[in-house]
This record gives C-alpha cells, structure tokens and sequence, in this order.
C-alpha cells in the first residue's frame, strides 16, 4: 500500500495540468488563401468602403489563433420587457429632430447589430446587412481595455509590479534604455504613450502584418529593434489608441504568465463569460497575438459588459479586483475638463486604463472602439448595449454624440416608468 500511494499522487499531479490545458482549445489558423477578390487586398481590407466585410474576414488577410473555451455556454434569456427600437423616441445630434432610434443607429451609425441586456437578459436584439449572431468582428482599437484588464488582474496577483520598469518583465528589452522611465503602471493606464512618426506607423503595420510588407521578424523583432525606445512621450492620448505601446503590454502580459497572451485571455477572463462562439484573435507571421486582434460575436462583446457588472456586484469568481471597477466608475469631480477625443460625449467624460468613464450620470463605462463599434455599460441599471457598426471614420464627434444619443434613449426605454 505504502508504494500505491506516491503513484496515485504522481498519477494526480500529471492529469491536474491536462485537466487545466483542456479547458481551453486553442487552434492555429493560417491565413486564407482564397482571398476575398481582386478589388479587396492587404493595403485597403479596411478603407472605409470595404468595412463591412473586412471586419468579419481578417482570416483572408492575417493568420489567427481561435480560442475555444470547453465551459458550457450561458444561454442568453430574453428580458420580460423587450425595446422596439423603432418606437424609441430620440433626437437626432445632426439636425436635432425627433427621430427614433432605430433610425439613428441604421442611416447616422452604420449599425450592422445591436444587443441590449438588461439584468443579464436580452431585452432587444437586431441585425442588419449580413450580420448575424455567430459572426465574430475584429475589435481593433476596443481590444485595448481587454488588455487593460488582463493587466490589472495580473497586478491583483502578483505577477505584474506596477511600479517597476516595463523592462523588468520583458527580458529581452533589457538593453532598451529609453523604456527605463516606462513604469508598467504608465503603460497600463495609457494616459502616456511614446511620439510615432506616420514613417514609423506604416512601419509597425507592416511588421504585424496589417498591411504588405517584409516583416519576417514579426512585430516583437520590431519592438527589439536597437533604438526604438529613445524618443518622447506624447502628451495627447489618443481613443481607441492602438499603435507599438499595446503590442508592448502584450508581451508584459504573457511574460508575466509565462503563456501566450492567447491562453492567458481565455484562462483569465473567456471562459468565464461562458461565450456562445469562440474568439478570434490575430497574430503576426511568428504567431504572436497583436494589440489590436482580438474578434468576437457580438452576443460575446456584450457578455464582457455584463461580466463586470456582475463583478462590481459582488461576484467573487471574477477575479477581476475591485479597485480596477471603482476607479472606472468614480467620479471625475474637479476635472471637468473634457478631452478634444472625446468631443460629443457629456462633460466629464475622460480616458481610463482604455476605457471611457462618462459624463453626466453616474457609473456609465464605455468601450469605445474605431468605426461606431461600442460597448456601453450602465453599472446602476445593469445595462448592456453593444454595438456593431461600420461609421466610414474612426473616431468623429457626431458620431460619439450620436452613441449618446442611442445610450440615452434605449436606456430610457429599458425602464418600466421610462426615467432613471
């Protein structure tokens, strides 16, 4: 008996790994080599006419990792009380007439879908111009506030110090010294980030595969790149910011996991939302997931607002740490001064750890991504609204205001005496 024993404890030790490793499917996916066609190619796959379908088919152009969680997917109920989004009276931010939403989010938004969730329910849920709900769309510059929040909860466990150099987690930067005065907790909270030449931006494109050209090195080879450090910080941030910092916090992500940062997003946070469709995420021709990657469904995108009104609330399983929810929530008080980025959004409303605290009523999130896709969280009436659209700009103020407006309004709807 006494030698059954150790074998049992061996026999253990070496399935908890497997056990561990299985509850995510991680499968590399090569880019496509059918192509979309000859008038779609890799330097206009996302120029403003091609969106709605570059948006949904960056496996034509990059090859990608697909995560899988092996968690049983929550089922989505609907809402006792379900929003006719033609019936919801708005006021139109161009004109300033009385419209209605549906109106807003289809001719002034691009809308190509809308999920409302209200207490964790769906309340109301339309699609339009191909979109359907199994379809995941690449978040580009929204994948940042995941980034934000992974790092956060490395923080919270001791894997992340927030007050070293960024080069104490990522050894192979060490003899970059222009990154000495980088704390990771500067880098997490991007309210600085380093001055890029337009030059050097087609450059790091290039590198990451998001537009033609040599870029056998992949983008870490870049990052390495003797000298790419030495330059100033940029006093401005930017919405939506993607750009050589984000790849940066990705490779302090998984070197402080020792794992790739796909396996780390669907250990730490996918799997908990109990998604429906697997993620998507792009890499680089080494296979290393890039900043501004990530793709979900849009039932998916929403499940993320949900899940952290669920831990503001008390869940424990999160993982998330409550100091990273209260300090998008609280208050802006005295600075009431409103970033030029963020011109058509209430006063009050400014940059968090990628995220956008909003002005006017209290605890309202947003994650505010390129081209209208957005994600609004309203943590007092545990409200969801994501949003899939393909707005020809990046970023404009009319359409910001524009996101208000709908905000404002299904909110408003979602309530049973229609006020807050």
């Amino acid at each position: 008996m006494k030698y059954r024993l150790p074998m049992l404890s061996l026999m253990l030790s070496l399935a908890l790994p497997v056990h561990a490793a299985e509850e995510c499917v991680i499968e590399t996916v090569p880019r496509s080599a059918s192509g979309l066609g000859p008038w779609i190619n890799q330097d206009n796959w996302l120029a403003p006419e091609n969106l709605r379908v570059g948006l949904q088919s960056a496996g034509s152009f990059m090859p990608l990792l697909r995560i899988s969680p092996m968690t049983a997917a929550r089922v989505l109920r609907p809402a006792s009380r379900q929003v006719d989004l033609e019936r919801i009276k708005a006021r139109d931010p161009l004109d300033r007439q009385q419209r209605d939403a549906g109106f807003l989010l289809v001719t002034r938004l691009y809308a190509d879908g809308v999920v409302v969730l209200s207490d964790g329910r769906i309340a109301g849920e339309r699609y339009w111009n191909g979109l359907e709900a199994k379809d995941q769309r690449l978040l580009l510059g929204a994948t940042r506030p995941f980034l934000s929040l992974m790092a956060a909860m490395a923080v919270a466990q001791g894997k992340i110090s927030p007050d070293r150099s960024i080069i104490r987690h990522i050894p192979a930067l060490g003899a970059q010294t222009g990154l000495r005065k980088l704390s990771t907790r500067r880098l997490l909270e991007g309210e600085a980030r380093f001055d890029w030449s337009s030059h050097e931006v087609d450059d790091w494109l290039a590198a990451g595969g998001w537009r033609s050209g040599a870029n056998p090195g992949g983008i870490r080879a870049w990052l390495a790149q003797p000298g790419r450090w030495e330059r100033d910080f940029s006093s401005v941030p930017t919405l939506g910011e993607v750009g050589p910092d984000g790849d940066l916090l990705v490779w302090a992500i998984a070197e402080s996991h020792r794992l790739p940062l796909a396996q780390v997003f669907c250990e730490q946070m996918y799997r908990k939302l109990r998604p429906e469709t697997a993620a998507l995420w792009l890499t680089d021709v080494q296979g290393t997931e890039l900043s501004a990657g990530l793709a979900l469904s849009l039932r998916d995108f929403a499940r993320f607002g949900q899940w952290l009104i669920d831990a503001r609330n008390g869940s424990r399983r999160s993982g998330i740490p409550n100091w990273f929810i209260e300090t998008l929530t609280a208050s802006a008080g005295l600075r009431t001064e409103k970033a030029l980025e963020l011109a058509g959004l209430r006063k009050g409303s400014e940059f968090r750890y990628g995220f956008v605290h909003l002005g006017g009523a209290q605890n309202r999130i947003a994650v505010l991504g390129p081209y209208g896709n957005s994600l609004y969280i309203d943590f007092d009436r545990r409200l969801v609204i994501a949003i899939f659209a393909a707005y020809p700009r990046d970023h404009t103020a009319a359409m910001r205001a524009t996101l208000e407006e709908v905000w404002d309004a299904v909110g408003s709807a979602t309530q049973q005496g229609g006020r807050r």
